[in-house]
């Protein structure tokens, strides 16, 4: 197939571009890295889970899309592909008479609301269930469910000629990479002091409380009222973002209350960690309110973050709430290190990994501390674990398999045409 991938900073794209290519695939790489002007806003080059989408750096739709339909002519493209999804994309593909494969990596993406996302030379795949139930309610019919892959040489290419001296920097009983969002991404820290003393701020916060370590379909939504999302949509103002024909319920539940719920859980397992082990966090957010912890500050995902996955004896990860059933794509990470994952309960983790064997998942904090210490306990079920994690994520959730799925002559045989 003849395929133009789209490139905005992600970091598996060369992977993704190497695998295709030896698949037999002719791929040309359009870097839109490289198209933004000088002196322009624009986050594209960052692996964020929140970026910025229109702007372009600053060029107009008409430009990158005049870009893209050009480049399909010249390649005689059959396809464009992306990971995550973008209308410039889909406007350059209607255009070109050519589909538009994209695969989600990230949640939420706002612009799945637009109209463009309801072309029907577009086709997704994303990796969660409650996810496609969505997409599919909002007129997006050419989509299915694939899970995330990892990159099989993630760890071997960090450790290949790296001395033992170094291996050893990264070794703890227990360790968390991720961030804590404590500070703007947090739009719920926009309430006012004033309004805290609303009765609906209060019945917010006990109902954040409720849905904490609480997990499965339909937790996030329960209890949020008609007046918590107006209270919400004023007080937090997220208008400044652009979310196109989403509903307030939606953009308060997935903008807000998903992250709230998301920076208290982890707030509340790195504090507790620190307390009971041996316990250290990656992480550019600040910790400053917590002495105890450990903070090792951020570190580069190619070289070091393999390391500290392989040398932790237990790698926690707590989900952004904002992600329901799919299995997060930090869990295939540190299974690709052989590294033992302890992560809270996800129903497609839950139906993909066998619980035990492959996947250890835990469902209160009180639950995480008495597995985390078990499996401290217990050596040998840890390292078998971590090892089986490691062979299933090698067999099945690789970037050749993945890939492999997408483009094959009938990948799109259950889609709307």
């Amino acid at each position: 197939m003849r395929i133009i991938f789209f490139k905005w900073g992600n970091y598996d794209e060369d992977v993704i571009l190497d695998t295709l290519k030896k698949q037999g695939h002719f791929v040309s790489a359009f870097d839109a890295t490289n198209k933004k002007e000088p002196g322009k806003p624009g986050q594209f080059g960052g692996n964020g889970e929140e970026y910025e989408i229109e702007s372009m750096g600053g060029l107009e739709a008409d430009d990158i899309v005049n870009d893209l339909v050009r480049e399909a002519s010249k390649f005689h493209a059959e396809v464009f592909f992306s990971m995550d999804y973008f209308q410039y994309i889909s406007l350059a593909a209607k255009r070109a008479g050519i589909l538009y494969y994209c695969w989600i990596f990230h949640i939420p993406q706002w612009n799945l609301y637009s109209n463009q996302a309801q072309f029907p030379n577009n086709r997704f795949f994303t990796y969660d269930h409650v996810h496609l139930r969505d997409m599919m309610r909002n007129n997006i019919k050419n989509a299915t469910y694939l899970s995330l892959a990892a990159d099989k040489k993630l760890f071997s290419g960090a450790s290949n000629g790296i001395a033992g001296s170094m291996l050893t920097k990264y070794v703890s009983e227990v360790s968390f990479m991720g961030n804590l969002y404590e500070s703007g991404n947090n739009l719920f820290n926009r309430i006012s002091p004033e309004a805290k003393s609303n009765p609906v701020y209060k019945q917010l916060v006990k109902a954040i409380r409720r849905k904490m370590f609480n997990y499965g379909r339909g937790v996030l939504e329960a209890d949020i009222t008609p007046e918590m999302v107006e209270f919400l949509m004023k007080e937090a103002d997220p208008e400044k973002w652009n979310y196109y024909f989403a509903s307030q319920e939606d953009i308060v539940i997935q903008s807000i209350i998903a992250r709230k719920v998301t920076v208290e859980e982890r707030k509340a397992v790195v504090v507790e960690l620190a307390k009971n082990f041996d316990f250290k966090l990656y992480s550019s957010s600040t910790t400053k309110k917590h002495p105890e912890i450990q903070n090792m500050g951020a570190v580069d995902f190619r070289k070091i973050a393999p390391l500290v996955f392989h040398q932790s004896r237990v790698n926690i990860y707590v989900t952004p709430r904002a992600i329901t059933t799919g299995i997060p794509l930090r869990v295939l990470e540190i299974m690709s290190c052989q590294g033992f994952v302890l992560t809270n309960y996800q129903e497609d983790l839950a139906n993909e990994f066998v619980e035990g064997r492959e996947v250890v998942m835990y469902r209160s904090l009180e639950d995480l501390l008495e597995k985390t210490r078990y499996y401290l306990d217990h050596e040998d079920e840890r390292l078998a674990i971590a090892m089986a994690g490691y062979e299933k994520v090698m067999r099945e959730y690789n970037f050749a398999a993945k890939l492999s799925t997408i483009f094959t002559k009938d990948s799109c045989g259950g889609f709307l045409l």
